[in-house]
């Protein structure tokens, strides 16, 4: 998984915080998790555990404030939260100011209208949002739009609540990989028997995404692509079909791009015949929110 971070981490004084976001770096690391940084100001190098890929968004013309190799400019912190939310599987909010509640809703509305396929939580060790909590458990009381308040105080209980958490509250998720090859206004796109798919597949057990997007895509098509070159673009969670989930990270190589054999060209942002990932991504290119 990609765990975006967003919220005022430069506003959370205390040792309760730095032990939490400490302890965030290294469970992440410890699980060979990556990391979407999009909080303001610096970030101490030694909150990112060892292995931990990182990209870091930051305001246009901003200084860095992490060891990020991965850097992607915005314009404005609304853009900010865009681009983090786009490029992870699921979102931890560090308790702030109104500005970071006001994020944090947006968030819970989207999910309580069914808007979103992605959890967020909140790593909260010294209880801030209590009455927040309470106050949406009152609203699912009385049978009103809510969304639970995923929140611990345990980086490593909330990272375990956010993997668990399920659009419609069940089903298994089957962790995959793709390459996104846009060529002359067309995708380049797989025909299955569920429809036109992106090149990739399922990646092992604590392999990391881009990692196992190169060796599948060297077992199956004898197409060379080095982890370096590779930069995510789209965390998606889409339906299987059979009760169960599928969380595709996207990439997109720099450089030269290899042909895939066997590969189509289909219009961009276009999704008749493709199957969910794809027509998902595909939708992304319409909207001019992949590029």
């Amino acid at each position: 998984m990609r765990i975006g971070i967003l919220g005022g981490l430069g506003w959370c004084p205390g040792a309760s915080f730095d032990d939490a976001l400490q302890g965030l770096g290294a469970e992440l690391g410890r699980r060979r998790w990556d990391m979407v940084l999009g909080v303001p100001g610096p970030v101490a190098l030694d909150t990112i555990g060892p292995g931990v890929d990182v990209v870091e968004v930051l305001p246009r013309g901003a200084e860095p404030g992490s060891c990020a190799t991965d850097r992607r400019a915005v314009d404005g912190p609304v853009a900010r939260m865009d681009v983090v939310r786009l490029l992870s599987d699921a979102v931890v909010m560090i308790p702030g100011g109104i500005e970071v509640l006001a994020d944090l809703l947006a968030l819970l509305t989207e999910q309580a209208l069914g808007l979103s396929a992605k959890p967020c939580g909140v790593l909260d060790p010294d209880d801030l949002l209590n009455p927040l909590a309470e106050q949406l458990d009152a609203l699912d009381r009385a049978g009103l739009p809510a969304a639970p308040l995923l929140r611990a105080g345990d980086p490593a209980q909330l990272l375990d609540q956010l993997a668990a958490w399920r659009p419609d509250g069940g089903g298994d998720v089957r962790e995959e990989v793709a390459w996104l090859r846009i060529n002359d206004a067309g995708l380049a796109l797989l025909p299955s028997a569920a429809g036109l798919r992106l090149p990739g597949g399922p990646h092992g057990p604590g392999e990391r995404g881009a990692v196992a997007l190169c060796r599948l895509m060297d077992q199956r098509w004898s197409v060379p692509l080095r982890p370096e070159r590779l930069r995510p673009v789209a965390a998606l969670m889409v339906p299987d079909g059979g009760g169960g989930w599928r969380r595709v990270s996207c990439y997109r190589a720099q450089g030269p791009q290899p042909v895939v054999p066997g590969a189509v060209a289909h219009p961009v942002g276009e999704t008749a015949a493709c199957e969910p990932a794809a027509a998902a991504l595909q939708d992304l290119l319409r909207r001019g929110r992949v590029r």
